[in-house]
């Protein structure tokens, strides 16, 4: 099994390379707390009709990456960041499946922008 070393948080603790440590956890807290609820970003019962439609589409059955999963979810391309504008504009939409395709791979590409 492939051992990873113990690295130094930003607070200056050792922690476990795959462990969060408490000061990252209360910033995650925080931050979650401070952020809007999803029906407040957008993600209401419009958007759940509206992208359940956008998936029925034959030419949106298979999520965009390639990977041969079935979608089940539409990601929008280029992140809205609050512009409704952009949120309803199909063009930006893309079908994704939620995992692994969405939950880390795009996500993780988001984080770093």
């Amino acid at each position: 099994m492939a051992w990873k070393p113990r690295r130094v948080c930003s607070c200056g603790k050792i922690i476990a390379a795959t462990d969060l440590c408490a000061c990252q956890i209360k910033r995650k807290v925080e931050a979650d707390r401070r952020r809007p609820s999803a029906t407040d970003r957008g993600y209401d019962s419009k958007w759940r009709r509206e992208s359940k439609a956008f998936l029925a589409l034959p030419q949106n059955r298979f999520c965009a990456c390639g990977c041969g999963r079935f979608a089940d979810m539409v990601d929008h391309i280029k992140p809205h960041r609050g512009d409704m504008k952009l949120f309803w504009d199909r063009s930006n939409w893309a079908p994704l499946a939620s995992s692994p395709c969405h939950s880390s791979r795009k996500q993780s590409l988001e984080r770093r922008q």
